[in-house]
């Protein structure tokens, strides 16, 4: 019996090729230069994931405000100096779309990235400016769930394009060899045969919280199960002794601690503490070291590996990794 039944797993295969269709097909598009003075990311799960892992990656370089929001409309400080980027992946994200009359209102640039829907057609009848990224092989299931690397790719290859981010494709193509290579040896499979069944919990420091993010979404999408995450330092101010009650807590969490040689010292010296708290705590926990010689490659390694010990688990679950009826439910609600 084939449990993936809508191409997920390849679709988790492709993911290096979906970061260079994206860039590149975004990179081409006719986009405008632009020395905005602070840039706002529109969109919502995979596609705001993205924009937090770009935000991660590049916060310790930009010299202006880039700030990710997911909700409906704007902050109230975006003005005629901000560049909006209404990224959604379906092109019909509703929280997305109204970001646009939001941004007109003041007089913002606005870029569009998307595969499809509504923002596609505006790019095409020339109502918007943006990157229209073709996803069809490379995401034999067209989910938004699997389709990171497209979105990811796209973001990245519009911000580029438009002067705001420093990003060449060839540097990008060498982080995403590196990648498959570390793919090949990972423990991603066993990661999801130790966590099944219990309460995962993930953590990471910077660079990489929005990759964490990113990671905890594909997770939990994927598998359809519980999946929390924390941040280094902040956690050690918040969830250190909040690990023993309610006693579910104690007896099903289990800790996966997401270790970076980027990671500030002293948040490695944290991880290194609070495992020997848990230990005395009675607690299950184990770390996963990552592989990539840059930040580049970590912060799609990071989510990269979640999104494979989200499909395992589904797999081991006998549950089948693509259909999303509650989703479906909720959007048939709403409109």
């Amino acid at each position: 019996m084939n449990l993936d039944s809508l191409g997920i797993e390849k679709a988790l295969e492709l993911f290096p090729d979906q970061v260079r269709k994206g860039f590149s097909q975004a990179f081409s598009a006719d986009l405008p230069l632009v020395s905005p003075k602070s840039v706002v990311i529109s969109g919502m799960g995979g596609s705001s994931n993205a924009g937090k892992i770009l935000q991660g990656l590049f916060e310790s370089d930009l010299k202006i405000p880039f700030e990710v929001f997911n909700d409906y409309g704007l902050p109230a400080w975006v003005n005629s100096d901000t560049l909006v980027i209404v990224n959604s992946y379906s092109g019909n994200t509703e929280e997305t779309l109204s970001a646009i009359e939001a941004a007109n209102k003041v007089n913002a640039k606005v870029i569009a990235v998307t595969a499809g829907g509504k923002l596609k057609d505006m790019i095409q009848a020339g109502q918007i400016e943006g990157a229209f990224v073709n996803d069809s092989k490379v995401n034999p299931s067209h989910l938004p769930k699997v389709g990171l690397g497209v979105s990811l790719g796209a973001l990245a290859g519009a911000l580029a394009k438009a002067g705001v981010l420093n990003i060449q494709e060839v540097e990008l193509s060498a982080a995403l060899n590196e990648l498959a290579e570390i793919r090949k040896s990972w423990d991603a499979k066993e990661t999801a045969e130790w966590l099944n069944g219990s309460l995962p919990i993930l953590f990471a420091g910077r660079p990489l919280l929005g990759a964490l993010n990113a990671g905890r979404n594909a997770m939990c999408e994927i598998s359809r199960n519980f999946i929390q995450f924390y941040d280094f330092p902040e956690v050690n101010h918040v969830l250190i002794e909040a690990t023993q009650k309610p006693e579910i807590i104690k007896s099903s969490a289990k800790y996966l601690f997401f270790m970076s040689k980027f990671n500030n010292p002293r948040v490695l010296m944290r991880f290194k503490i609070t495992a020997g708290i848990f230990k005395e705590q009675g607690l299950e926990f184990n770390d996963y070291s990552l592989k990539g010689s840059t930040k580049l490659v970590q912060v799609m390694e990071l989510p990269h590996f979640c999104a494979w010990v989200g499909f395992h688990l589904s797999i081991l679950q006998n549950t089948d990794p693509g259909p999303e009826p509650w989703i479906n439910k909720l959007k048939e609600s709403l409109s």
